[in-house]
Formats: structure tokens, C-alpha cells, sequence
């Protein structure tokens, strides 16, 4: 873990491979979304993964559109729905310890050392999300399917909420950040105006 975090502080102060983790994140979002418009235009409904709403019920009753043409085009996203979310992670995460490395605070910059990693925990939720799914619809029609719904439903509550956390992590960081630079900001000016 700390070899990983590492490395993430290491790619924050390297502008260009930032700039290579953002243009890849933005692509693979809108490809994603390229993926799921295909399906929605079979269906006329998004694909669970991305329905914040879902229950155990509306996904049964959804299940059977998963079929033919339909099911094709679920498939090849929820292929994709394994490589975004980690893309996305790494993004989230090397934007924190970009943050958290600019900040001169002592206790903020510790915390660069610890903190980018967690941003992949998401991505864990995400995948158990995927699997659940995926089980869901290629389950035989006579398994008992409660618990791996419940389960599916769970895991996208739980990717939820990570992502609520991380979005109100990565503001502080952004504040705190902002609010480290206007105070160097005021103080440079000051100290030229003595010498």
C-alpha cells in the first residue's frame, strides 16, 4: 500500500502524465456513456449499474430485457464497467495527492502518504457491483435469486456512497489547497514591500 501510494505522489508532480490521466478519464466517461446510450436505445431504460434508485424488485422486473440485442449491448458495457472505474479511481486519487502535496501544512502533507490509495475502494464496490450483476442475469432461471440481487443492490449503495465521500474529500482538499495558496499569496507581497 504505501508502494502504491507512492507512486501516486510521484505521478502528481509530473504535470504531463496528469494531463494524461485526465484526458484518458474524460474518454473512457464518454465512451461509457456511448455504451449504456446503445442499450438504452434497445430498451428505452439505462443499464442497472447506473440507476441510483435501483431496488431488488425493479431490477426483477427489468431482468427480462436482458435478453437478444439488448443483453449484447449490456455486455460490452459492463466489460468497459470494469476498466472505468479504476481509471476514474486513479484520477480521483492522483488529484488528492496533488492536493494534498501543494498544501504546506506538515499534517496535510503526512496524509499525501496515506490517503490517495483509499480512493480505489470505490472501485472494489464497484466490481463486487459488476459480478453481482452479471450473476444476476446469467443465474439459471430456477436458481433462487434474492440474495445475489440483495447483494447487487448493497454493493451500488455502497459504490455510492464512496463516491459522495470522495467528491466531499476531494472539495476540502480543493479548499484547503485554495485557502494555502491565497495565504502565500498575502505574505509574498508583505515581504517583498520590507526588503
Amino acid at each position: 500500500m504505501y508502494r502504491v501510494n507512492s507512486w501516486l505522489v510521484r505521478t502528481s508532480r509530473s504535470w504531463w502524465l496528469f494531463l494524461v490521466i485526465v484526458g484518458t478519464t474524460f474518454s473512457s466517461l464518454a465512451f461509457l456513456f456511448a455504451l449504456e446510450n446503445r442499450f438504452e436505445a434497445i430498451t428505452g431504460l439505462p443499464v442497472f449499474d447506473t440507476q441510483n434508485d435501483l431496488t431488488p424488485s425493479s431490477l426483477l422486473q427489468q431482468l427480462p430485457r436482458y435478453q437478444g440485442a439488448a443483453l449484447e449491448a449490456y455486455l460490452r458495457f459492463a466489460a468497459f464497467d470494469f476498466v472505468f472505474p479504476f481509471v476514474a479511481a486513479l484520477f480521483v486519487a492522483v488529484t488528492w495527492a496533488l492536493l494534498l502535496r501543494i498544501n504546506p501544512s506538515q499534517f496535510v502533507q503526512r496524509l499525501a502518504w496515506k490517503l490517495p490509495v483509499y480512493a480505489f475502494l470505490g472501485t472494489g464496490f464497484d466490481y463486487l457491483e459488476n459480478i453481482s450483476l452479471l450473476s444476476v442475469i446469467f443465474l439459471p432461471a430456477e436458481t433462487p435469486l434474492g440474495f445475489v440481487v440483495n447483494a447487487a443492490v448493497f454493493f451500488k449503495r455502497l459504490k455510492l456512497a464512496t463516491l459522495v465521500l470522495s467528491n466531499v474529500l476531494t472539495v476540502a482538499l480543493l479548499v484547503l489547497a485554495a485557502g494555502a495558496w491565497f495565504r502565500r499569496s498575502r505574505v509574498a507581497p508583505e515581504l517583498t514591500g520590507k526588503t
